[in-house]
């Protein structure tokens, strides 16, 4: 009969709003890259955790006795408040920015953006968050405006691919932190050995992925 099975796909979650005006976005948004006449620069932030609990090795252990166990290999100890890690970076074809950490319990807001991400280690680099419109303006930089950039649309962001790259590398074989700072030398020797090749061809699918999104909506556009 031709029926064959197929695995469901993973794709964001939108709602008819969103799938009304992701398309339209991304068009203006692909007509804005054809120019060739800059540079795109994308930037994100991620928390990391001193450990990665759905490593396999972080999930279970081996024994030949549970009761002899000692607690810290038998339970998987918890805090309330587990320590972690905020993360910023930014990317573009000629590679990845250096990485801005912030600081315990601080959110990277528009003055700390501004002051430690923009203005110390990213210009010449720029960057896209609309937060620093007012900054980017007073010195000439074109960015993605809130009212303009894709909701929701993993698909166009190729650091979103990033970070998993990035999270597999720092937590290889089950590598866990003592402390956060061990951690940030971890994630910033690891973003060093990326290879920028990697990078490189995720932007090359930009413009691609930016027009078919334009052309057949958001979740033809995870489809592989």
């Amino acid at each position: 009969m031709g029926i064959q099975y197929y695995k469901k796909q993973q794709a964001p979650k939108y709602t008819d709003k969103q799938l009304e005006e992701i398309p339209a976005r991304a068009r203006r948004l692909y007509r804005m890259l054809s120019n060739n006449d800059f540079e795109l620069i994308i930037d994100d932030e991620k928390y990391f955790l001193l450990q990665d609990q759905l490593v396999p090795t972080n999930r279970g252990f081996y024994t030949s006795d549970k009761r002899t166990t000692a607690p810290q290999i038998k339970f998987k100890r918890i805090q309330k408040f587990e320590p972690k890690v905020l993360v910023w970076i930014a990317i573009s074809e000629k590679g990845i920015s250096t990485p801005f950490f912030s600081k315990q319990k601080q959110v990277i807001g528009q003055i700390t953006d501004l002051n430690q991400c923009i203005v110390a280690p990213l210009i010449p680099f720029a960057t896209s968050h609309h937060t620093k419109g007012k900054y980017l303006d007073q010195n000439d930089v074109q960015f993605v405006h809130k009212e303009l950039n894709l909701q929701n649309c993993p698909q166009a962001r190729p650091i979103e691919t990033l970070w998993p790259i990035l999270k597999k590398m720092v937590y290889d074989e089950g590598w866990e932190a003592k402390t956060s700072n061990q951690l940030r030398r971890r994630i910033a020797r690891k973003l060093k050995e990326t290879d920028i090749k990697i990078v490189q061809q995720m932007f090359l699918s930009i413009r691609k992925q930016l027009r078919k999104i334009a052309d057949t909506g958001p979740y033809e556009a995870c489809s592989s």
